[in-house]
Order: C-alpha cells, then structure tokens, then sequence
C-alpha cells in the first residue's frame, strides 16, 4: 500500500514538473525576443543573400515604405498570401514603396523555382539559417513589417493577408504621407476578420 502510494505522488509530481516547464515556455510566447525590433524603433541595417548567391545591404531600400513579409515556401498560408503580395508590388509606385521577401527556406533552387511557377517578381531574399528573422524577432510564417520611409518600424502584422485590397494601399500612402501610423491602425486594416473588400 505504501508502495503504491510513493508511485502515485511520484507520478503526481512529474506531471506537476512537466506542467510547471510547459506554462514556463508557453508564458514567453507572446513576448519578442530581446534582439527583436520593437514598433517605433529603427528597422536595422540588414544584410541578406539573393538567390544567385550575391550580399544584398537592405538599406538601398531606405527612403521608401517597405512592406518586408518573412515566409516560407512549406508554409502553406505564405504560399497562399504571395499572389496578392505580387499584385501589391505591381500596383505600387516603385519610387515610394516597395514590397520585399525574405524566405527561411535552406534550399534556394525551391525558393526559385516557387518565385518562377507562380511569377513572383518583387525583391525575394534568403535567410536560410534564420539569422535576420531571428534578428528582427520573427518567430511565426509568414510576418510582414511594415517600415516607414524613415526607417522606423510601424507595424507588426503576423499570419497571411490579402494585400492587394484598396484599403491597403491607402494605408500605405497613409504611412508614407505622414510617415508613421497611429496605434493598431495597420491591425484594423489588415484584421483578417475583414479580407473581402
């Protein structure tokens, strides 16, 4: 009986250690990393790959609004949000704005060959060991900053949007007249609630 009763406080125990290490890990979920960019903050200087293997500096897109979306190629919903991000790209003035990409994909030759199938040609860049999404605190695919003409970040917006809509790109034109947007502006825009129209 005692036996039987030191095994059943054992097994209480580790389940009340197991439970104490998942809600450790689950309460640091919501927060960014410390390396990660806050809104407000200066977006920094990066350093990417092209897919033909050259170093790309991101500052050459400063003075510009930039819609910078992180993402994956087995990451169903940015295969899915990729169509509407060309469509933005193409809709846009390319001396205001430009909408770039940077995949975490190891395998560049899948990144080209999706670009190519689906005819994406804005700006993609490769960060195969994580280390700018790291950097800039991206921890779900895809995430999309949205960065001021200034260089400041603006906005945070995480999971697949429609980007292609009218109301998108007023608030585009919004962040580059005044250079910056009021809180949760951009979520109101792009709440996912709201994707028709």
């Amino acid at each position: 009986m005692r036996r039987a009763h030191e095994q059943r406080w054992r097994g209480v125990r580790r389940l009340a250690g197991v439970t104490l290490i998942f809600l450790t890990v689950l309460g640091g979920c919501d927060r960014p990393p410390p390396a990660a960019v806050r809104i407000g903050a200066p977006f920094p200087a990066l350093q990417v790959r092209s897919l033909d293997g050259a170093t790309v500096d991101l500052d050459r897109f400063r003075g510009k609004v930039i819609v910078f979306n992180v993402w994956a190629v087995w990451c169903r919903p940015c295969r899915e949000e990729m169509p509407s991000l060309e469509r933005l790209s193409a809709q846009l003035d390319p001396d205001h704005f430009a909408v770039v990409g940077l995949s975490v994909d190891r395998d560049r030759y899948l990144v080209d060959e999706f670009l190519r199938r689906y005819h994406i040609r804005f700006p993609i860049y490769l960060d195969p060991d994580r280390r700018v999404a790291t950097q800039l605190g991206v921890k779900v695919f895809p995430e999309t900053l949205l960065v001021a003409a200034d260089g400041t970040l603006q906005a945070r917006i995480i999971g697949a949007r429609a980007w292609d809509r009218p109301a998108v790109r007023a608030l585009l034109a919004r962040l580059y007249r005044d250079g910056h947007l009021g809180p949760g502006q951009a979520q109101r825009v792009l709440n996912p609630s709201m994707q028709s129209g």
